[in-house]
């Protein structure tokens, strides 16, 4: 059954149109992530689910009831926000228990629920003390702690994450989904942060200038992005593009361009033979990008690059390596290995083996994938 149906949703301020035709789904205990930059729309589309804030056109259904114009508190919702929106004056028992003196829920059950959630995110033994006496990792968990004993339809999440440092956010996304599954409701879950959402979302909705740009489990968005902003925005360092021209030569199809001739493999060339003539932006992920003695395929030159190592960044896993062509006007590129580079390699020239079977391809001028196109199964909702 679906839990959350938004049909071409619409925010306007004045004449920006903050959010545009938003429409999507969710199963009765899905975790839906909304990701994407400052600005894109992710936030206001999250407030119009909790009624914060009015919808200028579109329709939003809880398990089928029309909520559009329902008040906030009469939606059944939960909702911790990115500033925690803890009461400084009242004690965190007084903070998480609020919600429920609210609903003139009994004291007994009360003080029964209040002891139990704030055991499930460890911080029972800060019952009588005020929010300034906690750290932010506290004060989150007493937000978290507030949703526990809320028994809502709908979980929302304003980029709760954001003020936490990097361990305390690892901690927290595990209180998350230990809360998400005790409820098994569903969730939506807003975050500029592309790792965050990969290790969180059911699903995730990648949102830019007020769109959803694409929706899809993260290996979906990773390995079939439907256009170069999604395949910049999932993937850490973010993808190598390259403007180049499409060719053919015999049977061979040829990316060329930037000092590169790449002959590219039948199950790539298959696809993209119509586009011959055209420009083309060719994506090349970190990853993918080789030493030749380390390939897991044969290296040759029609699917090698050469570049000018200009740093080298050592990581818990290995380096992350940044380059630049050798061509006249170079360009700047980056590649991530499971080694260590020896600063040995700084101001040298290196080839490097590309993986031309996990290459995209961009229409230049639309930014569409020629590969995974708009409308397929893995594409906009």
């Amino acid at each position: 059954m679906t839990a959350i149906a938004v049909d071409n949703l619409v925010k306007e301020f004045g004449e920006k149109r903050a959010v545009d035709g938003v429409s999507f789904t969710t199963g009765e205990s899905e975790f839906l992530v909304l990701v994407g930059p400052s600005g894109c729309g992710k936030t206001t589309t999250l407030r119009m689910l909790a009624g914060l804030e009015p919808v200028s056109s579109g329709t939003i259904r809880f398990g089928g009831r029309a909520v559009t114009e329902v008040r906030p508190r009469d939606r059944s919702i939960a909702m911790v926000f990115q500033d925690y929106a803890v009461f400084p004056h009242l004690t965190v028992f007084e903070n998480i228990a609020y919600g429920l003196r609210s609903r003139r829920i009994p004291r007994a059950e009360v003080r029964k629920k209040v002891p139990e959630a704030a055991r499930t995110f460890r911080i029972d033994h800060l019952l009588d003390r005020k929010p300034r006496q906690l750290s932010g990792g506290e004060r989150q968990r007493v937000a978290l702690s507030r949703s526990l004993v809320r028994d809502a339809d709908l979980y929302l999440y304003d980029e709760p994450l954001s003020n936490l440092d990097a361990q305390l956010r690892h901690t927290a996304r595990e209180d998350i989904l230990s809360l998400h599954r005790r409820k098994e409701r569903p969730t939506v879950y807003v975050t500029h942060d592309q790792s965050e959402a990969m290790a969180l979302g059911d699903r995730i909705a990648v949102m830019d200038a007020g769109r959803i740009q694409q929706i899809g489990t993260g290996e979906e968005l990773y390995e079939r992005p439907v256009n170069r902003f999604v395949a910049y925005f999932i993937g850490t360092p973010g993808i190598n593009l390259f403007t180049m021209e499409l060719k053919t030569a015999g049977d061979d199809v040829v990316a060329s361009g930037c000092g590169l001739e790449l002959r590219l493999p039948d199950s790539v060339a298959r696809k993209v033979r119509p586009y011959a003539g055209r420009r083309i932006e060719l994506g090349v992920r970190p990853e993918h990008l080789h030493v030749p003695r380390m390939a897991p395929f044969d290296v040759n030159e029609g699917n090698t690059i050469h570049g000018l190592v200009t740093v080298i960044e050592p990581s818990a896993t290995g380096s992350t390596v940044y380059l630049s062509t050798t061509q006249d006007e170079p360009l700047d590129f980056t590649a991530t290995f499971k080694v260590r580079m020896p600063a040995s390699y700084l101001d040298k020239e290196v080839p490097l083996g590309i993986d031309l079977e996990k290459v995209h391809l961009f229409d230049a001028e639309t930014g569409e994938s020629l590969l995974h196109g708009p409308h397929g199964p893995h594409g906009k909702e």
